[in-house]
């Protein structure tokens, strides 16, 4: 499994990165979890004065594409499991190759939106990765089940939930978020200077370790 331990937050700086440049960029689309899109579009369709009405259509777009997208990697995955090969690195190669073609993409504004279905699949397929293979850890896609977590562990540490079990991992937890942020302020300014072009860079940066840093049995 080396280049693990580098994998698990370079994966959370790069969906920070995406999902916040895909936000900035189209005025409020997650491309990386489908709640919030839910709710945008349940507020937008409930006549609710939010700023996210123009994306409506794409907002109702990426539930279906980002289903579609986890349920193919989990058949590409089925394709792997108990052969040589693990099936969690052609997921990750998929992923990073949809980054990719996103970014190429993105050289025509007009097809923003293609780029922006591509970014979905990629999300959905790492979403799909982290559940089908417990070696890559906590939640690298979401936040908010790692926060909470940490919260936890803040209240055991300061003696306040004493009669809970002791939680294990916080300090991979931590990193995980830190690097999620860190992504975020990167994809912010990334979009802002750069535009979608921006995603290149965390393609590089996947496509990068799965090429020079990563090697991973089998899994059991």
């Amino acid at each position: 499994m080396r280049g693990l331990p580098v994998l698990r937050p370079l994966l959370a700086f790069v969906v920070g990165f995406v999902d916040t440049a895909a936000f900035v960029h189209f005025g409020g689309l997650f491309v990386a979890h489908v709640t919030g899109n839910i709710v945008l579009l349940g507020a937008t369709l409930a006549g609710s004065a939010v700023h996210h009405g123009e994306n409506a259509l794409l907002q109702l777009i990426t539930f279906p594409v980002f289903f579609a997208a986890a349920s193919v990697a989990a058949a590409l995955a089925s394709r792997f499991k108990g052969q040589a090969a693990d099936f969690t690195v052609p997921l990750l190669w998929a992923a990073a190759s949809l980054i990719a073609l996103a970014t190429l993409v993105a050289w025509w504004p007009t097809r923003a939106a293609a780029s922006a279905l591509l970014l979905v699949m990629a999300m959905a397929t790492l979403n799909a990765a982290h559940r089908l293979d417990t070696r890559l850890g906590p939640p690298f896609t979401v936040m908010t089940g790692n926060i909470t977590a940490l919260a936890i562990a803040a209240a055991q540490a300061l003696g306040l939930a004493r009669s809970l079990p002791r939680s294990a991992g916080a300090g991979n937890v931590a990193l995980l978020a830190l690097f999620f942020a860190s992504g975020a302020v990167a994809g912010a300014l990334g979009d802002a200077r750069f535009g979608l072009l921006a995603m290149g860079f965390p393609a590089v940066l996947l496509i990068g370790h799965l090429s020079f840093g990563l090697r991973m049995e089998p899994a059991a």
